[in-house]
């Protein structure tokens, strides 16, 4: 029971920050809206800590019935198991962090409490999405975190001289999600149409006891599943729209981009990993475009000026050698790599929001250099967060 109540805590929490800065946040002191938003997401760290000491097992909370017929049952129900508790710690623990520099990186800006309106409902968007038993409520998270993104992407949409690019970056990003959820309605669809269930545990042991959709079914559930993988975690040719989001202010391009939703996509598959194994031909795609986006986008990387966007590329590359790892079958490899990814990829994109107010909103890293006598913490930092990403040992 007691398990029951932390976890149903850790969603409501982010949900609560949400409400209260949405309602009242406009007459309320900075202080006091950034302070409440970054301290509900990490409350929400520490019970998820906790549940994460106590794991035995998979578990399932159940709250209510959705839809109740003869032969199909939708219930809002979460479950607790070592992967949706992993990727819990990783949504709360990074984006408290994120809330935190927010406070300061924001301080001057006039939609102070809208911002932090919009980062609470995407903490709790992302829980849904990895915290749900079924694809269900999965999908209430994914359709969430694609609305947050194109809220915070376009967050300063009434800028004087970028208002215009900013807006059309958030609608880009925007379409290319719904494309992708095509996908993910489509793979649905077809589950129900098999198994009359959209319960992981229920899918997984139907597969198990009758392996006679091994045929053409199986191909095409799996290939909807990664066609809205493309599209959340930008792959080939769903992509170009990550580096376009960058218009955002620096804290989303961390949350956003490195720590969480483009991790949503690599979530979906290492959860159906039982359907995927049931599908190579699927997996040698997932593995032959995993390849092609790590080095296309590594290209990419080389020719940018705009320092976010080389991080932006980076991002899309790293996604790309995740997708390499799911092609092998390599599940807990992908998963290891989203999970240092989210700590040096929001470590280096805070350290270039650093660089940019240092530079007073500068972005083109042609005019910067000689930084490091001037700024040798945010130096210091950032070269920790590189070394990172080149492998070097013990930073990970």
């Amino acid at each position: 029971m007691a398990k029951d109540l932390t976890l149903l805590l850790i969603i409501a929490l982010p949900l609560i920050g949400f409400a209260i800065n949405g309602l009242f946040g406009k007459k309320m002191p900075k202080t006091l809206v950034g302070g409440l938003a970054t301290g509900v997401v990490f409350l929400a760290f520490i019970l998820a800590t906790t549940l994460f000491s106590g794991l035995h097992g998979t578990q399932i909370v159940k709250l209510f019935n959705i839809i109740n017929f003869e032969k199909l049952q939708i219930n809002a129900s979460f479950q607790i198991d070592a992967l949706s508790i992993w990727m819990t710690l990783i949504i709360t623990g990074i984006g408290s962090l994120i809330h935190l520099f927010s406070m300061g990186y924001m301080s001057h800006d006039a939609g102070y409490h809208k911002f932090f309106t919009y980062l609470n409902l995407f903490i709790f968007s992302m829980l849904l999405l990895v915290l749900g038993s079924n694809y269900f409520v999965l999908f209430f998270g994914w359709e969430g975190v694609g609305m947050c993104s194109y809220l915070l992407i376009s967050f300063h949409y009434n800028d004087a001289q970028k208002g215009l690019a900013n807006s059309l970056a958030g609608r880009k990003a925007f379409v290319m999600n719904r494309i992708g959820d095509v996908g993910l309605l489509l793979g649905l669809f077809m589950l129900l149409g098999q198994f009359n269930t959209l319960e992981f545990l229920q899918i997984g042991k139907a597969v198990e006891a009758n392996a006679a959709l091994q045929g053409g079914a199986m191909f095409f559930i799996t290939l909807s599943l990664f066609i809205a993988a493309t599209g959340k975690s930008a792959q080939i040719p769903l992509f170009t729209w990550l580096p376009d989001a960058m218009a955002g202010p620096t804290p989303v391009s961390a949350l956003i981009h490195a720590a969480t939703m483009v991790t949503a996509g690599i979530y979906l598959i290492v959860r159906s990993n039982f359907l995927f194994e049931l599908a190579p031909f699927t997996k040698d795609i997932i593995l032959y475009v995993g390849l092609a986006t790590t080095l296309v986008a590594a290209f990419m990387a080389l020719r940018q000026n705009d320092i976010k966007k080389v991080l932006a590329y980076s991002t899309v590359s790293q996604l790309g050698l995740m997708f390499v790892a799911l092609g092998f079958g390599a599940y807990t490899v992908a998963l290891f790599h989203v999970t240092t990814h989210a700590f040096f990829k929001a470590l280096l994109f805070l350290g270039s929001g650093s660089v940019i107010h240092g530079m007073h909103e500068e972005q083109d890293i042609r005019k910067m250099g000689g930084l490091a006598k001037l700024m040798p913490i945010t130096h210091f930092t950032f070269l920790i967060g590189t070394m990172a990403i080149a492998g070097i040992p013990f930073l990970s």
